[in-house]
């Protein structure tokens, strides 16, 4: 097996959280894509990191900004991570083809995403060079959550689930 081959089927593919990540370029235009390589990276301050690969539009997006929305896929959006993670925004706009619903955020220039488990309103203060990726660390300058809550999407290679509490399956 090759080198190339070897570290493709080492790479983990599931389970791993949906995050969709939102951002605009430089002219103001949306776009949203999944990603499966986010977290929180630190308490205090509020961080999230992203791992965005460098031929992604999404990295020029937040790169050019400095902004981004950390927004956890929520239960009925498996059809938007599909549709979102199949296409570029450099050749479409994904909220205007998709009917993509959105609200405005309340401190950065970049669209919450309606029907997210959570919102969380990121500006960058660390970008780190990882292989072929770059991790945008941001602070979390707003969140949102929505009333009722809705349940977070895992991914089992493309096989979309909702993340259920013990006391929701008895």
């Amino acid at each position: 097996m090759s080198d190339a081959n070897a570290q493709s089927d080492a790479r983990p593919h599931s389970p791993e959280w949906v995050v969709m990540v939102v951002s605009s370029d430089a002219a103001g235009k949306p776009n949203v894509m999944p990603a499966g390589w986010g977290m929180h990276c630190s308490g205090s301050p509020h961080y999230m990191a992203v791992s965005i690969g460098y031929t992604r539009y999404t990295y020029e997006c937040i790169h050019a900004t400095g902004e981004f929305v950390f927004a956890w896929a929520g239960e009925g959006q498996a059809d938007l991570v599909e549709q979102t993670g199949s296409t570029s925004g450099r050749d479409i706009e994904k909220f205007e083809e998709f009917g993509i619903p959105c609200s405005e955020a309340e401190v950065i220039a970049v669209p919450l995403l309606d029907g997210a488990a959570s919102n969380l309103e990121c500006k960058v203060v660390h970008e780190y060079a990882s292989g072929d990726h770059a991790i945008f660390v941001g602070e979390v300058v707003a969140t949102h959550q929505p009333d009722p809550p809705i349940r977070r999407l895992f991914n089992f290679k493309r096989v979309y689930v909702v993340a259920v509490a013990a006391a929701e399956s008895d």
